[in-house]
């Protein structure tokens, strides 16, 4: 899986690959092997909650670390998660956001030009449903294409409410990252 991991407004992309306790993490490219694992949980407090965290050890680069992690919960944090992490007697804070749901979600907030918006292809994959045709009123968040990709269906919605102006793909249709799929005319014009 792909992250993106951004500390003290410094943004890394972080590739896992799970192989029990040892895994294999890259850093922006270059690749660690590294052993984690969680020591204990968080305490409870005062009304018997636990939170998401705990003690870690973390082994990498022949030099171990004991980490400290408490997920901090924000309201208006609806795409990412954020991380108290305390490592050599120093706090971070650390905002956690999957690649792909980040790039979905760019991909669907697009700026509104000359009252259309298109939905594009956020990775290289097959159209396996086209749900709507030209000339069909959506609402935003409307499924309008179902992309297959990397062995998952991916339903692409409606970033605004309006009417369909193209649809450019086809069922059983290969695309390319980017490629416009549809075309929608906003309602509010």
């Amino acid at each position: 899986m792909s992250f993106l991991v951004t500390v003290q407004q410094q943004t890394y992309r972080v590739d896992t690959e799970e192989n029990g306790q040892q895994q294999h993490i890259t850093l922006d490219g270059t690749t660690h092997a590294i052993d984690w694992r969680h020591l204990a949980p968080l305490a409870a407090d005062a009304k018997g909650h636990v939170g998401q965290g705990g003690r870690y050890s973390l082994l990498l680069a022949g030099k171990s670390y004991d980490i400290l992690v408490r997920r901090i919960t924000r309201p208006e944090q609806k795409d990412s998660q954020s991380y108290e992490i305390f490592v050599a007697g120093q706090r971070f804070e650390v905002k956690v956001e999957d690649e792909r749901e980040r790039l979905l979600a760019n991909l669907a907030h697009t700026a509104v030009q000359s009252g259309e918006m298109t939905v594009q292809a956020p990775m290289p994959g097959l159209v396996i449903g086209t749900p709507v045709e030209q000339g069909t009123s959506v609402e935003a968040g409307q499924t309008v294409v179902i992309l297959e990709a990397m062995k998952m269906e991916n339903d692409l919605s409606a970033p605004i409410s309006g009417t369909v102006k193209e649809v450019r793909v086809h069922q059983g249709q290969t695309v390319d990252q980017g490629e416009v799929l549809v075309v929608i005319e906003s309602s509010k014009q």
